[in-house]
């Protein structure tokens, strides 16, 4: 890495931080961002947070870090927005840009022509992906959804960047991790590009609460030590990643009333009852049952639930003895 660091205009000398809005080009729209630059050479480490505008603990924890670390603990570069969605955020709105009611994890790598959502995608994808060496997106279970901590890597790109990303996925202190074979999303398509990827899932049901956030940190500094760009000490973990495998992700067949009889981390048994769906008289519409042994990583907690909403996601667990 050079003395300084150069993106869309702006100029970051080695030993600076530089907290301010970038402008989405084509837009009105600014979005927060923090770049540490440190005092000694290094990767480049960029991290989002709030694609989706609802998802809080990875937006505080990006913040906070973006606050508290300064160049001189920092070798290389770190880059941090908090939150990308910020009208989404404004809005509280789940999932999507209010302006073009487009999910923006969805239209990467997005379009200098499109709608804000593209453009915010391009923006990221033309100007931030090329100049980075690994990428950390950070979600939680929207405003809907609530869920046992867990990451994903890409299970799509070439060999090298799929091992990288899981390398990089198991130094994270939480329980499972998920071999992505999805082909959208910003960290599927970076990854896709050559560049290491992984999506952390922490928190949700539109919580933002100070052990998610703080975890969050503890994430953020164990990648950057693990990319060695960081000195402090970290926080002792008490979990390493375990794949998860064949997920589910139950749909809801008609709109209705959603009651779950299980919750995020419960393990399930083929054939259990994981909940039902009735009318808006409790009358019971459809009942689903677990299709396989497994465990569940996030369900709908919210009793409306429209047709296609996701109501549950679980999948097997890969046994120690199976793990590389």
């Amino acid at each position: 890495m050079s003395e300084t660091f150069t993106v869309c205009g702006l100029t970051i000398q080695r030993g600076h931080k530089l907290r301010s809005f970038l402008p989405i080009p084509g837009t009105d729209v600014q979005i927060p961002f923090t770049i540490i630059n440190g005092t000694e050479d290094g990767p480049v480490l960029l991290v989002t947070a709030g694609i989706h505008g609802g998802e809080y603990p990875g937006i505080a924890a990006a913040m906070e870090i973006g606050k508290d670390v300064e160049p001189e603990h920092v070798h290389g570069c770190l880059i941090l927005f908090h939150p990308v969605n910020i009208q989404g955020f404004w809005a509280r709105r789940e999932f999507i840009v209010p302006e073009d009611g487009k999910n923006l994890n969805r239209v990467f790598p997005g379009s200098p022509d499109g709608t804000l959502a593209d453009k915010t995608a391009y923006l990221l994808s033309s100007q931030f992906f090329p100049l980075a060496d690994f990428y950390v997106d950070m979600h939680s279970g929207d405003i809907h959804e609530s869920l046992h901590p867990y990451v994903y890597y890409p299970g799509q790109p070439t060999e090298a960047v799929e091992k990288a990303s899981r390398k990089m996925a198991r130094v994270l202190n939480m329980e499972y991790m998920v071999r992505s074979l999805a082909k959208g999303g910003a960290y599927n398509y970076a990854a896709s590009t050559g560049l290491p990827s992984i999506l952390i899932e922490r928190g949700g049901a539109g919580l933002c609460l100070r052990e998610d956030i703080d975890a969050y940190k503890d994430d953020l500094r164990n990648i950057m030590r693990r990319l060695r760009m960081f000195d402090l000490p970290v926080k002792p973990r008490r979990y390493s990643p375990r794949d998860i495998t064949d997920m589910i992700y139950l749909e809801a067949l008609e709109t209705g009333c959603w009651i779950h009889h299980i919750h995020s981390g419960d393990f399930v048994e083929e054939g259990q009852i994981l909940g039902k769906v009735t009318n808006v008289f409790g009358e019971t519409l459809t009942t689903y049952y677990a299709e396989q042994t497994g465990v569940i990583l996030y369900v709908c907690p919210a009793l409306a639930a429209p047709k296609g909403t996701v109501l549950a996601a679980y999948g097997n667990v890969v046994s120690e003895e199976d793990e590389d």
